[in-house]
């Protein structure tokens, strides 16, 4: 039987993933037979992601790495080659916004972190694994981005900024990275249920997207994990540059 995917025993590094989506992420391409570099700083979450896959039958390793610490950066990508023997794909995963806020209310501090949190990190962390890649001639990189990025956020521009930014960087390194059979794609991702999601969104929020939603319902991590699984397979070899949305319909980009 043919292997549609080709992805077994590929090395990723996918930040941010000790809960939420990118837990979802690690677990789900883990059982695919992709090694998995878990990147957070939840020390005791991201020991315990890794201890799921190793359980499961999978490969994995937990890396402390703070997002915002350039050198945390580079120690964790020079472990996971090390451990593993290179670096195939990317997953830029890390990321989040706060409760809803007006424009006007956000701080210079909060505009930094936020802007800092969600796109310089994704910066940092190609730029460090795009060598790797390059001398290989090969690789995936995937940018977690949002649908605010596209359709705009309510009280969140901080957030949406930064996400919106992801998109074009992404386009960027795309034409960059082709010539060494680099693909680089991004996931402007919808309401996801997720721990985080319900720190920020109010009921009300919720209630409102699954009704604005042609699928009905909001997305779990499997969904965005899927799309992921994809894009990082060698199906997608001639996926790149594009934003690819898994929203149940709610943005039909035409």
């Amino acid at each position: 039987m043919k292997d549609y995917l080709r992805v077994c025993g590929k090395t990723a590094i996918i930040t941010g993933s000790a809960q939420g989506i990118g837990r979802g992420m690690a677990i789900e391409l883990a059982t695919y037979g992709i090694k998995i570099a878990v990147l957070d700083i939840d020390d005791k979450l991201g020991t315990e992601v890794r201890d799921i896959i190793r359980k499961a039958g999978g490969t994995a390793e937990y890396i402390h790495c703070d997002i915002f610490s350039v050198e945390d950066i580079k120690k964790a990508v020079k472990k996971t080659a090390e451990a593993f023997g290179g670096i195939d794909i990317l997953v830029n995963n890390v990321g989040g916004g706060e409760p809803s806020c007006g424009f006007e209310t956000i701080t210079d501090e909060r505009w930094d972190k936020y802007i800092r949190f969600n796109l310089y990190g994704a910066f940092y962390m190609t730029r460090e694994v795009f060598p790797y890649m390059k001398a290989r001639k090969k690789g995936k990189i995937v940018n977690i981005s949002s649908g605010y990025a596209i359709g705009g956020g309510d009280f969140c521009a901080h957030y949406a900024t930064a996400k919106a930014g992801l998109i074009g960087f992404t386009t960027s390194v795309a034409k960059e990275a082709a010539p060494y059979n680099i693909n680089v794609n991004v996931i402007p991702v919808p309401t996801t249920d997720t721990p985080a999601m319900r720190l920020t969104d109010t009921p009300e929020m919720i209630e409102a997207e699954i009704r604005d939603t042609p699928l009905g319902r909001i997305a779990v991590p499997e969904d965005i994990a899927n799309t992921v699984l994809f894009l990082v397979s060698e199906a997608a070899d001639y996926v790149t540059g594009q934003i690819v949305a898994p929203n149940g319909g709610k943005r039909m980009l035409v």
